[in-house]
């Protein structure tokens, strides 16, 4: 019998008896392969798992690196059809015509038939087939038959791609007892030098520099958040016949990112807290909401939670999810003190991100659901209350109080009030980080605190911050080779970007040179922030971009929003909607000049939106109106309106 991947990589030396033994247990919380569970978690470097499955196939591994600055001539181009290169998932590198040899890149090239095919369409009297990541070999074919130079930009972004890629090959050599045949041609790829990024003189450039071209974008790739945005739109339809829980997955999922973020997650964990709260109650009963809340008062409840507990892994068992939404979907019921199921673990042994989402489901259990544990439906405050009871015993106390935060608004004022604008913090020090997140908070900054250095690289590809400050005890190559990064990436060029440090006078001049735009001491957190917000508001001056800001009026009641809005002479647009109902209203400097919704526009149009009881909201400050306005109300005076009225959502009313 072969032996399995595990006793090889202890036989190569690659990893220990100890590191498979954890990868076990690990692959009990996540059910994913072997391989994917020892790259998780850290026993073995990716690129390490990569070149010995090459190894193995008697091959060599192109990395994405090299096939991004490759330059393929055009007629090696033209011996594979591109359709049969995306079919194949193929691509042509070299020829030797001497010995009418065709070396190509391939996710399986221990697949004999597949190359026996391309020998046979090309002409070739033999195919060598070197091996590649399948994402790799695709964005290849975007970017060497189509042109797009941008294909390569989304790989370091779609981690649950290269996890694909590592379990088909992972599998293909577990299945594979022939070898690949030893090739004879060199493989020689040119470098395009235009893609290169020049290396400032005494800067060390990062190891990873897919990095910094990610910042570029991703035309014509799948994100992250369309990602989520796709399970919004199913989940919801899922739900929607679900009386008191229509849309409580997406509630889940937005309030849990929102608490996420203020915790200083790295934005592809927030991401994963988000796809992980759309699909936490797929494939339960729907005639009990398992929550830490009802399974608590519930034993009944409890021994189902731990039979369920499960089911949205091994539902989307073949979509190879992230390994951090996997942990949190198996430990959503892990009770603080131990209490929970299904393993009872207590404390920091639970995710982060269960302890958020296990926090934020129960809250609105308690608020929207009157078959809950306690048999009717719970005001804001006795909800709050509850967190406050339990916090310590059920949730996470520090998750408990920003979750309270959430709830009573706070969190969502500042972020209207900033127009969605915010301020990253990447700082390794824990005291620094939190002097200066209160001196920002005090000028009135909307901030966010990272420790560690790669989740600025994916803020900023996401293009989330206004204002970036980091600190120099990273490194001065490090924070260099941040700079740099930014500073050749049209999108980011003119981010103001503050050091904290307090260098030698050659360092300092280093550090403007490179791109820095102040440098302040780390033990003046006031002054910083001071620096921060002067330049946060001549970005302001200078129409830097506002950001969509999301809500509910559960967190903030329409009164108050609009009373918001109307103090602040907000301008853009206010999307409501709840279930099918939808419809918006468009600002102008404080002032209302258009509604519609359903069908209706104006006066009856404000009229009915303003009976929207609950609706989740989203405000765009940057929104156009393209239609001629229609009124001029003041907001305030509509908010004093709405305050007056009765709320209520008439499905007559708008259909």
């Amino acid at each position: 019998m072969a032996k399995k991947l595990g006793e090889r990589l202890v036989e190569a030396g690659l990893v220990t008896t100890e590191s498979i033994q954890k990868a076990l247990e690990h692959q009990k919380i996540t059910g994913h392969r072997l391989g994917d569970c020892l790259v998780e978690i850290g026993l073995i470097q990716e690129a390490a798992l990569l070149r010995f499955l090459a190894a193995e196939f008697q091959t060599r591994f192109v990395s994405a690196e090299k096939l991004a600055k490759a330059r393929i001539p055009t007629e090696v181009l033209d011996k594979v059809p591109v359709r049969l290169a995306e079919a194949q998932n193929v691509l042509p590198l070299a020829i030797d015509p001497e010995r009418k040899l065709l070396s190509v890149v391939a996710a399986e090239p221990q697949n004999k038939k597949l190359l026996d095919e391309i020998a046979l369409v090309t002409g070739m009297t033999e195919v060598y087939a070197y091996v590649g990541l399948r994402s790799t070999i695709a964005a290849s074919i975007r970017k060497h038959y189509y042109g797009d130079t941008t294909a390569f930009a989304a790989l370091e972004v779609v981690t649950a791609q290269v996890r694909t890629d590592l379990t088909t090959m992972a599998t293909a050599y577990e299945s594979t007892s022939g070898q690949a045949p030893r090739s004879s041609l060199q493989l020689r790829l040119d470098t395009d030098v235009r893609l290169r990024v020049p290396p400032r003189q005494g800067t060390q450039i990062r190891p990873n520099t897919s990095r910094s071209e990610a910042f570029q974008g991703s035309r014509g790739t799948v994100t992250d958040k369309d990602y989520i945005e796709t399970l919004n739109i199913l989940v919801t339809m899922q739900e929607r016949d679900r009386k008191h829980h229509r849309g409580h997955s997406a509630q889940v999922s937005r309030q849990a990112s929102v608490v996420a973020r203020r915790l200083g997650m790295p934005p592809k964990d927030v991401a994963a807290v988000a796809i992980a709260g759309y699909l936490h109650d797929l494939g339960k009963p729907a005639e009990r909401h398992l929550c830490l809340a009802n399974n608590a008062m519930n034993p009944e409840w409890l021994a189902d939670a731990k039979r369920y507990v499960r089911v949205p892994v091994k539902l989307f068992e073949s979509v190879h999810l992230p390994v951090q939404v996997n942990t949190m979907l198996a430990q959503l019921y892990e009770a603080y003190d131990g209490s929970g199921t299904p393993q009872g673990a207590k404390g920091d042994d639970i995710t982060l991100g269960a302890r958020i989402l296990a926090t934020v489901d129960s809250y609105l259990e308690l608020t929207k659901n009157p078959a809950n544990a306690y048999g009717k439906v719970l005001t804001k405050e006795q909800a709050i209350e509850h967190l406050r009871e339990h916090s310590g015993k059920l949730y996470d106390p520090l998750v408990a109080d920003i979750v309270m935060q959430v709830q009573n608004g706070e969190l969502l004022r500042h972020r209207i009030a900033n127009d969605g604008r915010q301020i990253l913090v990447v700082e390794p020090e824990e005291g620094t980080r939190t002097d200066l997140l209160e001196s920002a908070q005090k000028q009135g900054l909307v901030v966010h605190a990272l420790a560690l250095l790669d989740g600025a690289y994916d803020a900023l590809v996401y293009q989330d911050c206004d204002v970036l400050v980091v600190g120099l005890k990273f490194g001065l190559d490090e924070v260099l080779g941040l700079l740099q990064a930014l500073r050749t990436s049209a999108e980011h060029a003119g981010l103001p970007v503050v050091v904290l440090g307090d260098p030698d006078p050659g360092t300092r001049e280093r550090l403007m040179m490179g791109g820095a735009t102040a440098v302040v001491p780390p033990t003046e957190p006031d002054a910083a922030a001071k620096m921060v917000r002067a330049l946060y508001d001549d970005r302001i001056q200078h129409n830097g971009p506002a950001r969509v800001v999301r809500g509910s009026l559960d967190e903030m009641p329409a009164p108050e929003l609009l009373k918001l809005l109307g103090t602040g002479k907000k301008s853009g647009r206010l999307h409501l909607k709840h279930h099918a109902h939808e419809g918006y209203l468009h600002m102008e400097q404080g002032k209302l000049v258009y509604a519609t919704v359903a069908g209706q526009n104006g006066e009856q149009a404000m009229q009915t939106l303003l009976g929207f009881s609950q609706a989740d909201f989203r405000y765009d400050p940057d929104a156009l109106l393209l239609d001629v306005p229609q009124m001029s109300k003041d907001l305030e005076a509509i908010a004093q309106l709405a305050a007056t009225r009765r709320p209520s959502i008439s499905t007559a009313a708008v259909s």
